[in-house]
Protein backbone atom coordinates (compact mmCIF):
# COMPACT_ATOMS: atom_id res chain seq x y z
CA UNK A 1 0.00 0.00 0.00
CA UNK A 2 2.98 2.72 0.70
CA UNK A 3 3.83 1.84 -3.02
CA UNK A 4 0.35 3.90 -4.05
CA UNK A 5 1.30 6.57 -1.61
CA UNK A 6 4.62 6.99 -2.89
CA UNK A 7 3.76 6.78 -6.67
CA UNK A 8 0.51 9.42 -6.08
CA UNK A 9 2.98 11.92 -4.32
CA UNK A 10 5.77 11.70 -7.11
CA UNK A 11 3.03 12.37 -9.22
CA UNK A 12 1.82 15.54 -7.33
CA UNK A 13 4.95 16.78 -7.16
CA UNK A 14 5.80 16.16 -11.15
CA UNK A 15 2.84 17.71 -11.64
CA UNK A 16 3.76 20.56 -9.69
CA UNK A 17 6.91 20.71 -10.84
CA UNK A 18 6.14 21.14 -14.38
CA UNK A 19 3.14 23.75 -13.36
CA UNK A 20 5.68 26.12 -11.90
CA UNK A 21 8.41 25.48 -14.16
CA UNK A 22 6.65 25.08 -17.74
CA UNK A 23 3.95 27.22 -16.82
CA UNK A 24 2.73 28.09 -20.57
CA UNK A 25 2.95 24.30 -22.02
CA UNK A 26 1.38 23.23 -18.62
CA UNK A 27 -1.66 25.35 -19.72
CA UNK A 28 -2.20 24.11 -23.35
CA UNK A 29 -1.82 20.76 -22.30
CA UNK A 30 -4.81 21.12 -19.71
CA UNK A 31 -6.69 23.15 -22.17
CA UNK A 32 -5.96 20.32 -24.48
CA UNK A 33 -6.88 17.79 -21.90
CA UNK A 34 -10.32 19.33 -21.23
CA UNK A 35 -10.98 19.49 -24.62
CA UNK A 36 -10.28 16.44 -26.03
CA UNK A 37 -11.20 13.62 -23.31
CA UNK A 38 -14.74 12.88 -22.78
CA UNK A 39 -16.31 14.29 -19.55
CA UNK A 40 -16.58 10.25 -18.53
CA UNK A 41 -13.29 9.86 -18.30
CA UNK A 42 -12.54 13.01 -16.56
CA UNK A 43 -14.20 12.13 -14.02
CA UNK A 44 -12.92 8.97 -13.45
CA UNK A 45 -9.50 10.09 -12.86
CA UNK A 46 -9.79 12.15 -9.71
CA UNK A 47 -12.20 9.12 -8.60
CA UNK A 48 -9.57 6.52 -9.17
CA UNK A 49 -7.13 8.55 -7.27
CA UNK A 50 -9.27 8.79 -4.63
CA UNK A 51 -10.53 5.78 -3.98
CA UNK A 52 -6.35 4.50 -4.16
CA UNK A 53 -5.65 7.20 -1.69
CA UNK A 54 -8.49 6.12 0.47
CA UNK A 55 -7.62 2.14 0.20
CA UNK A 56 -3.87 3.30 0.98
CA UNK A 57 -4.42 5.77 3.57
CA UNK A 58 -3.77 3.04 6.43
CA UNK A 59 -0.16 2.94 5.11
CA UNK A 60 0.74 6.04 6.44
CA UNK A 61 0.83 7.96 10.09
CA UNK A 62 -1.66 11.01 9.22
CA UNK A 63 -4.73 7.86 7.62
CA UNK A 64 -7.31 10.28 8.19
CA UNK A 65 -6.19 13.02 6.12
CA UNK A 66 -5.28 10.92 3.67
CA UNK A 67 -8.18 9.05 3.59
CA UNK A 68 -9.78 12.78 3.91
CA UNK A 69 -7.95 13.71 0.42
CA UNK A 70 -9.12 10.09 -1.04
CA UNK A 71 -12.90 11.05 -0.42
CA UNK A 72 -12.70 14.70 -1.85
CA UNK A 73 -11.05 12.59 -5.20
CA UNK A 74 -13.75 10.61 -5.12
CA UNK A 75 -16.37 13.28 -4.79
CA UNK A 76 -14.63 15.61 -7.26
CA UNK A 77 -15.46 12.30 -9.69
CA UNK A 78 -18.53 12.24 -9.10
CA UNK A 79 -19.33 15.65 -9.54
CA UNK A 80 -17.60 16.31 -12.77
CA UNK A 81 -19.92 13.39 -13.81
CA UNK A 82 -23.30 14.71 -12.62
CA UNK A 83 -22.61 18.49 -13.79
CA UNK A 84 -24.54 19.99 -11.55
CA UNK A 85 -25.52 23.45 -12.45
CA UNK A 86 -22.68 23.36 -15.47
CA UNK A 87 -20.20 23.23 -13.15
CA UNK A 88 -17.71 21.56 -15.77
CA UNK A 89 -18.05 24.18 -18.25
CA UNK A 90 -17.84 26.81 -15.55
CA UNK A 91 -14.53 25.33 -14.56
CA UNK A 92 -13.21 24.88 -18.62
CA UNK A 93 -14.02 29.51 -18.71
CA UNK A 94 -12.36 29.80 -15.29
CA UNK A 95 -9.26 27.68 -16.27
CA UNK A 96 -9.02 29.78 -19.54
CA UNK A 97 -8.99 33.06 -17.30
CA UNK A 98 -6.36 32.31 -14.84
CA UNK A 99 -2.68 33.74 -15.22
CA UNK A 100 0.26 32.07 -15.54
CA UNK A 101 0.84 32.90 -11.47
CA UNK A 102 -2.63 31.28 -11.16
CA UNK A 103 -1.50 28.25 -12.79
CA UNK A 104 1.96 28.48 -10.61
CA UNK A 105 0.27 28.81 -7.43
CA UNK A 106 -1.66 25.37 -8.53
CA UNK A 107 1.96 23.93 -8.70
CA UNK A 108 2.98 25.14 -5.57
CA UNK A 109 0.19 23.20 -3.90
CA UNK A 110 0.63 20.18 -6.19
CA UNK A 111 4.32 20.09 -4.71
CA UNK A 112 3.39 20.47 -1.47
CA UNK A 113 0.65 17.98 -1.07
CA UNK A 114 2.84 15.57 -2.99
CA UNK A 115 6.02 16.55 -0.37
CA UNK A 116 3.45 16.28 2.45
CA UNK A 117 1.55 12.75 1.49
CA UNK A 118 4.83 11.36 0.87
CA UNK A 119 6.28 12.62 4.41
CA UNK A 120 3.66 10.75 6.32
CA UNK A 121 4.57 7.72 4.40
CA UNK A 122 5.45 4.77 7.59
Amino acid sequence: MRYIVYLLGFLWIAAGTIAILYTEDYKAFFKGLLVRLDRMILAIIPAVFGLLLLIAASSTSHGVLIGLIGVLGIIKGALIYLNPGGLFELSKNWLDALSDQGYRLIGIIALVLGTVVISWIQ
